[in-house]
This record gives structure tokens, sequence and C-alpha cells, in this order.
């Protein structure tokens, strides 16, 4: 099972499997305890949740860009 979560220093959207205990953000090196970070969605599999991230980047632009 993974989780996309989303930095609590940055707001940049990450990967992380369910089980693991931290995650280092790729964009501000911050290190994330993943009991703190907020969680946005949960996927059966890695290119799933890829998907779901893209999904919700492109989300995020369109918002800001009417």
């Amino acid at each position: 099972m993974y989780v996309v979560i989303v930095c609590y220093r940055c707001g940049q959207l990450l990967l992380a499997k369910n089980n693991q205990k931290t995650r280092l953000c790729t964009s501000c090196e911050a290190r994330l305890v993943l009991e703190k970070v907020k969680k946005v969605a949960y996927a059966k599999s890695a290119s799933e949740a890829s998907n779901l991230i893209r999904a919700l980047k492109r989300r995020k632009t369109t918002s800001l860009n009417p």
C-alpha cells in the first residue's frame, strides 16, 4: 500500500510506502515523519500513486490559473 503525502515545509506532493516511518522530501530535503504529515490519497501500487500525484498537481495548477 502506498500513500501520497504533502511536505510540511514546502508543500511538495510525495509518494511513500504505508509502512515507512520517515521520508526525505526531494524538493527541500526535509525529513518528514509520516505520522505527522498530511496524507491526501492512498493507492495499491506505486504506479497508481504516481498517477494520483500527477492528477493532484494538474488540479492544483488549473485551480491557480482560471
